[in-house]
């Protein structure tokens, strides 16, 4: 079940002796600032409005992990991530070398220090990707290349590799793909895997199911394909894309199945950043 999020900020507020003028005071001064709803016991999972790019934010009372950095002709990543007052990053995750999912990586990991980086192990010949490899070789950076069946538990979090199963030189089908718990409440996110890889995580026998799916490659139709998408059985849908991009991106096809499978979808061209708030039990929906 999920619901306006707003609703438990509230609450929130009020059990912890927060006065109706105080609320009202709060709610009038934060109006360019995000004010996490994390409290104890709570986590949130943000997929925040790059444009036409990915980034995903989860923060715990334990961890912050980062899933892409944007565009590499934008900087919207940078202000998205002051909004949730993020200081510092524990584990970067980059799906794919592709420019709009790596563009700020190199800056992130010069600004936020994170303890660990998860790549792919693909290459790519931008310049994008150059600077990346140069940060990762000066900085004391952990680096992992994570595959199918691993499974890592950071901090109050627990992450089930799914994808890649080992390098096929397709840069959207070796996307690292994971499911992410926090408690009982999951989520699933595949980077831009499209249909082939979809079918291999089907074939391995893995547990898809999740309550929540970040769409993949930006609600493309060479991805989400019906059998994927029935065995993640999701409540609710997020994808991102920019707004009036030049792919047409959530596709028409995706958009229609999401409906004849009675998931709720989201996305951040048309609702801004999508924020979700879980006690580990149920989760709620709100967005900016």
């Amino acid at each position: 079940m999920y619901k306006n999020v707003w609703l438990a900020m509230v609450m929130a507020l009020f059990l912890g002796g927060c006065s109706l003028e105080e609320l009202e005071r709060i709610v009038t001064t934060t109006t360019k600032q995000i004010q996490s709803p994390i409290v104890e016991g709570e986590a949130m999972i943000a997929f925040l409005d790059v444009g036409q790019g990915d980034s995903t934010l989860i923060q715990s009372e334990q961890v912050t992990i980062l899933i892409d950095t944007g565009r590499h002709d934008s900087e919207l990543i940078f202000s998205r991530l002051e909004e949730f007052n993020v200081d510092s990053i524990d584990l970067l995750v980059l799906t794919h070398p592709h420019a709009d999912h790596i563009g700020n990586a190199d800056r992130v990991i010069e600004q936020y220090e994170p303890n660990e980086v998860w790549i792919d192990g693909n290459e790519a010949t931008s310049r994008t990707f150059e600077r990346l490899i140069d940060v990762l070789l000066e900085s004391e950076v952990t680096v992992n290349e994570p595959r199918a069946g691993e499974s890592y538990e950071v901090g109050d979090i627990l992450i089930d590799v799914l994808s890649p199963f080992e390098l096929t030189g397709n840069l959207n089908d070796d996307s690292i793909s994971m499911r992410i718990t926090y408690g009982d409440v999951r989520l699933l996110t595949t980077g831009d895997a499209e249909r082939r890889s979809e079918m291999k995580m089907l074939e391995s026998g893995s547990d898809l199911a999740a309550d929540i799916y970040k769409v993949g490659h930006h609600g493309s139709s060479t991805s989400n394909t019906k059998e994927f998408v029935q065995a993640i059985s999701p409540e609710v849908a997020i994808y991102s894309a920019g707004k009036d991009n030049q792919y047409g991106h959530p596709h028409r096809e995706v958009i229609a199945l999401t409906e004849q499978l009675g998931i709720d979808m989201y996305g951040t061209s048309e609702h801004g950043t999508v924020i979700i708030a879980t006690d580990g039990e149920t989760f709620e929906l709100s967005y900016k």
